[in-house]
């Protein structure tokens, strides 16, 4: 079984108020051979009403053990080691 762990205090996903998303890192979305990775924002705002945060998540993590390949090629890219994946 494939489990993908995040750790949303380690991870340094910043917002980039001009472009009103992240746009810096996304170092593991970019390294996923299926795409399978994705940002959205947390439910925190900043004062100007933007998203504070974000964070990744895998999409169709219920069924990890079919779409994701185990490469770990998220885990070796991230420079925080904000993921791992448990298999």
């Amino acid at each position: 079984m494939v489990r993908f762990v995040y750790n949303a205090e380690r991870c340094t996903l910043p917002y980039d108020p001009e472009q009103r998303r992240p746009t810096t890192c996304l170092k593991c979305i970019e390294a996923c051979p299926k795409s399978l990775l994705m940002f959205r924002p947390l439910k925190k705002k900043s004062p100007d009403g933007a998203p504070g945060r974000y964070e990744i998540y895998m999409a169709f993590r219920s069924r990890a053990d079919k779409y994701c390949p185990s490469c770990l090629k998220c885990v070796e890219v991230c420079p925080n080691g904000a993921i791992r994946i448990k298999v």
